[in-house]
């Protein structure tokens, strides 16, 4: 195929009006690329720099390329990535990478965008190899302030493009933070006549920044970067201020330790001018950086209360200039969208944000302020000043101490209830959301004679006005149910006919604009969760009405509905299984008469045709079922377990997570039972963990389920321990995969996830332990590396369970063959720890105690 047979087939796709053209043409594209990747590849670079072909051509010819060598998707991206290594010839790949440097320097601006794509997929690839070793000479070559302008701004873009899909500690980055600075610097200076140029320079600087350390410790470098970004936030461009201050945001977010002599001599000042600019987009980026202090000093202060020993201090930026920042902040408050509609975000967002931090950040300290500004706004006769001073009271109910926040909204409270009925729709929303705030943290404000049948009043009158403000009133409900609920008696049980009848309402809409009958739906699922015996009677209306709702969308023709309409029907359908399944948990005992109606019709709904959208909420509404019935549910199986498979099989599809639970809820159902299904789904599972097209999540969700298994069928999973024990082994000695929050948040759940597998081994293998003894040293040595990680040992669950291991594995070994275990000083320090962590729950220190004593008697053999 030539350079332009396929430039014809890239127009096709996107130009033709005939769409059997375009579908013809999108195919002939992949089977290119899945028969001759290596000469795909090479004629789209082709097609990016002929100048003949049509410009739409050649930005899709860049942009195709790059989709086939990066996906968001982890492991996709290690195959594109493979194949790109090991496809593609050196020459190849000179010339595809020589013709994407050219497409950089084209002067149509899409295709040097388009090329800057490409080029940062490739180095994406190149650069962890330590190949494509001048790339960045190149990238400084380019940015010479001799240069055109637009070489100067793609190749900023594409430095731009590399350093945000890098691996944070990616080492190629590092090592070439110099290039990096000096490319940048040349293109953010003040001397650069270019508006495009030096924004790109600065959206690449705080891309860049992480790779940069070495430089930012060093005080003349960091001097001489500080001063460029400050002399951007005073030019007289308006994005080119915003980008500065979003470089700020990103410095102090990264670089915080450095920052006290900035902030005294130029940054203060600086943004406390510009908070008053009259561009929405520079009020912003000032207010997130105040946004950014408070997030790293409250993550200070909460890394010195757990660990007093950490080098890190707060330097107390936010609560020395309070007094002078928050009534900037407030002012900002009043800059709404004129539209109560239109949730595009705005500097007045950007400033409640900001205050809920100042709250969190600086306690008590923030309430004189803002309470005077409530006070002169609540009852203006400009309803910006009125939603401004809701919005106020609202953001600063987190952080101050509870008896303090308690004694204002005692006094606030009934102004803010009768704005519920204000003229203006944004003021009733807001006021919405601050009751809502409340009973969510400061519940117990809600004065049960004073307030709460106001509060309850207010949220039945919302339930029925504009939806955005419906969904706020739902919200607050599941809030006061929740918080209130946990009194002993609980003063909100006096109001559920009433509120079922306001939700079952609400419930009735046609229509789910902004997630209104969704949130009554949520809503009726909390009080159910919630609900005593005292009123199971209303539990029991729930009930009938989701039943009768079911009923009713079942008896729907579909083929006369349109396709928005179809998605309708499934969203409410969707919604009723959500409360239906509550029902089911709540109430197991009534579940037995009805279970063959409902197992039917959760069957009917899995064979519809376009099921998908619903599959994880019948998989949730069954798992109820088996939940509510145990050994009973066996009877449906036969019937289920295509289903089940079926979506089990779906490893690139959400649904097959839902599925994994739900076999452990089938297992935890069955008990013993479960041993003569246990061979075909641990077979299915066990291919599910070496899938490699398997979504990420399963395979914490797979670990896990091993352990329920295990725990329920006993001796019986001695068969499927070496198996199952060398994928725990592979888990735990699993890596970040990058640098990324993700990544490490990824990792912990995995760790987590084999945890869980050897808690259940341990007890289901407790009757035979000469089956676990080959492992018991890989047990412990999983339990030294939970002991030495904070954010494992840190977390209640995680060390009652690894402690419980220790008791447990020792009272398996009452002959002392394993007692050297019980000997380390990790082990001893761990127990020492999780038993006097003020933190801790009860059981997990009662559990720790057990284990200090199965430790004693070990040594004492």
């Amino acid at each position: 195929m030539s350079t332009s047979e396929i430039a014809q087939l890239l127009e096709n796709t996107i130009l033709s009006a005939d769409q059997n053209v375009r579908l013809s043409s999108e195919t002939q594209l992949k089977t290119l690329s899945n028969e001759n990747f290596l000469q795909y590849a090479g004629l789209l670079s082709q097609v990016l720099t002929d100048e003949n072909s049509r410009l739409e051509a050649r930005i899709l010819a860049a942009l195709t390329l790059k989709n086939e060598l990066i996906s968001k998707d982890t492991i996709r991206n290690q195959q594109y990535a493979q194949r790109w290594v090991t496809q593609i010839d050196g020459d190849s790949k000179l010339l595809i990478k020589n013709n994407t440097l050219i497409g950089l320097v084209a002067p149509e601006p899409r295709v040097a965008n388009a090329a800057a794509q490409l080029l940062a997929a490739i180095a994406d690839i190149e650069l962890p190899r330590s190949e494509w070793q001048d790339l960045m000479k190149i990238m400084v070559d380019n940015t010479n302030p001799s240069q055109p302008e637009n070489v100067k701004r793609a190749s900023l873009l594409a430095l731009g493009y590399i350093c945000e899909s890098a691996d944070p500690q990616s080492q190629a980055l590092t090592s070439a933070s110099n290039n990096i600075l000096i490319a940048i610097v040349q293109g953010a200076q003040s001397s650069e006549p270019s508006k495009a140029v030096r924004l790109a320079a600065l959206n690449a600087l705080a891309d860049s920044l992480v790779f940069i350390k070495n430089n930012m410790e060093r005080e003349g470098e960091r001097n001489y970067l500080m001063q460029v970004v400050c002399e951007s936030t005073q030019a007289p461009d308006v994005d080119i201020q915003a980008a500065a201050f979003g470089c700020l945001c990103k410095i102090m977010s990264l670089y915080y330790s450095f920052m006290k002599p900035y902030m005294e001599q130029a940054l203060y000042a600086l943004t406390i001018s510009t908070m008053e600019s009259p561009d929405d987009k520079v009020a912003s980026m000032t207010v997130e950086f105040w946004s950014t202090i408070c997030e790293e000093e409250i993550d200070i202060s909460y890394e010195l209360t757990q660990f007093p020993q950490s080098p890190l201090q707060s330097y107390n930026f936010a609560l020395s200039s309070l007094k002078e920042v928050v009534p900037n902040v407030l002012k900002l408050l009043t800059r709404q969208n004129d539209d109560f509609e239109d949730d595009d975000w705005n500097v007045s967002m950007s400033a409640a944000v900001c205050l809920q931090l100042f709250a969190q950040n600086c306690g008590n300290a923030i309430l004189e302020p803002v309470l005077e500004f409530v006070e002169q706004n609540i009852t203006s006769d400009n309803w910006r000043d009125r939603e401004g001073a809701v919005m106020a009271f609202g953001s600063i109910v987190d952080g101050p101490n509870k008896v303090q926040s308690t004694f204002y909204i005692h006094q606030a409270l009934p102004a803010i209830l009768n704005l519920m009925n204000d003229s203006s729709l944004q003021v009733k929303d807001t006021a919405a959301w601050c009751i809502g705030r409340i009973a969510d943290i400061v519940a117990e404000a809600i004065s049960p004679q004073d307030h709460l049948p106001g509060v309850v009043q207010a949220c039945l009158t919302g339930l029925k006005d504009h939806p955005k403000i419906a969904t706020n009133c739902a919200w607050t409900i599941i809030n006061l149910i929740e918080q209130l609920a946990e009194e002993t008696p609980s003063p909100i049980y006096n109001y559920y006919p009433i509120i079922v009848d306001g939700l079952i309402t609400a419930a009735n809409r046609t229509d789910n604009e902004y997630n209104a009958r969704a949130s009554a739906f949520s809503a009726l699922a909390t009080v159910v969760e919630c609900s005593t015996n005292e009123v199971a009677e209303i539990s029991a209306s729930i009930s009938s009405f989701v039943m009768d709702k079911l009923g009713q969308t079942m008896s729907v023709d579909e083929s006369q509905l349109t396709m928005e309409a179809i998605q309708s029907l499934q969203e409410l359908q969707s919604n009723i299984l959500t409360v239906l399944a509550a029902v089911i948990r709540k109430s197991p005992g009534s579940v037995d008469g009805v279970s063959d109606m409902l197992m039917e019709l959760f069957i009917k709904l899995l064979d519809k045709k376009d099921s998908a959208f619903i599959e994880d909420d019948v998989f949730f509404a069954v798992s109820s079922i088996s939940f509510s019935l145990g050994s009973k549910f066996e009877k449906y199986l036969e019937a289920f377990s295509p289903y089940l498979v079926k979506a089990l099989n779906q490893v690139d599809s959400p649904v097959a997570v839902t599925a994994v639970g739900f076999v452990a809820d089938i297992a935890n159902s069955l008990g013993e039972d479960f041993k003569k299904y246990a061979g075909a789904f641990m077979s299915v599972l066990g291919q599910m963990i070496i899938n490699p097209n398997s979504r990420k999540e399963l395979k914490p969700a797979v670990l896990s389920v091993f352990g329920d298994i295990a725990s329920n069928i006993g001796p019986d999973f001695v068969v499927y321990l070496d198996e199952v024990m060398n994928l725990c082994i592979a888990a735990q000695n699993s890596k970040p995969e990058n640098g990324t929050l993700d990544a490490i948040d990824y990792n912990i759940k995995v760790l987590e996830s084999v945890l869980d597998a050897y808690v259940g081994i341990v007890a289901g293998l407790h009757d035979v332990p000469d089956t676990l003894f080959s492992y018991v040293g890989t047990v412990f040595q999983f339990i030294a590396q939970i002991a030495n990680d904070p954010q494992l040992y840190s977390e209640d669950s995680t060390s009652r369970a690894a402690v419980g291991i220790i008791g447990d594995i020792a009272s398996m070994f009452p002959d002392g063959r394993i007692k050297q275990f019980y000997g380390q000083d990790t082990i001893s320090e761990f127990i020492k720890r999780t038993r006097s962590n003020p933190t801790f729950s009860q059981t997990t220190k009662d559990t720790a105690r057990w284990a200090r004593e199965q430790q004693k008697h070990q040594l004492m053999l």
